[in-house]
């Protein structure tokens, strides 16, 4: 751990994000080292082209860094950032999110599944390559909710505003990726692993 990372790592993200607004050069650099691929790795998503997601990053933090002064306090700095990629990124693209919402997603949230468990257990990297394959046929919505929900660990409420979806469509949306993902379970992991992993041995 060199000095720099020594001198941030222990911050909570509130004072971090604190040092930036007083013009602490190093401690954005920290951020952006930090950050840079789990920013890349959903910017991809958003919009598949390197090129368009790096400028976008480094306008991000141009941005940050020139504005630092009228920076917002925030205690999740990934939220910020995740939020602040996806419109540069349709910036560049020159056009705004159209959100085509299944009705359905407006129906009353079904409660919290087991299932919900069963992206943070596959720790094998031989599931999570067959995980990351079975997302894949998913619309890329859904794929957007699982990566932000639990690739990328913001809450839902988080998610939903990334998403710039109420917080119960995005349980809402949540609930039919994580179905998709039990009815294809056997490409995942065995039936008895999968039914161990959601509590029904």
């Amino acid at each position: 751990m060199n000095a720099a990372t020594g001198k941030y790592s222990n911050l909570a993200d509130a004072d971090l994000w604190m040092k930036v607004k007083d013009g602490d050069r190093d401690a954005l650099g920290y951020i952006y080292r930090q950050h840079f691929r789990p920013l890349f790795g959903y910017g991809m998503k958003v919009h598949a082209s390197e090129t368009i997601v790096q400028d976008a990053i480094h306008d991000v933090f141009v941005s940050i860094w020139q504005g630092r002064g009228g920076l917002s306090v925030t205690d999740s700095i990934r939220y910020y950032l995740l939020s602040s990629l996806k419109r540069r990124i349709l910036q560049h693209l020159g056009k705004q999110l159209e959100l085509h919402d299944d009705p359905e997603d407006f129906a009353d949230a079904p409660a919290a599944s087991p299932e919900e468990e069963l992206i943070g257990r596959q720790s094998d990297l031989q599931r999570r390559e067959r995980l990351a394959g079975v997302m894949a046929q998913l619309p890329p919505r859904q794929q957007e909710v699982l990566y932000l929900r639990y690739y990328q660990g913001l809450d839902t409420a988080e998610t939903a505003g990334i998403m710039s979806l109420s917080v119960n469509s995005a349980y809402v949306l949540l609930s039919k990726a994580l179905k998709y993902l039990k009815e294809n379970s056997d490409k995942i992991v065995s039936a008895t692993t999968f039914l161990w992993t959601c509590g029904f041995c």
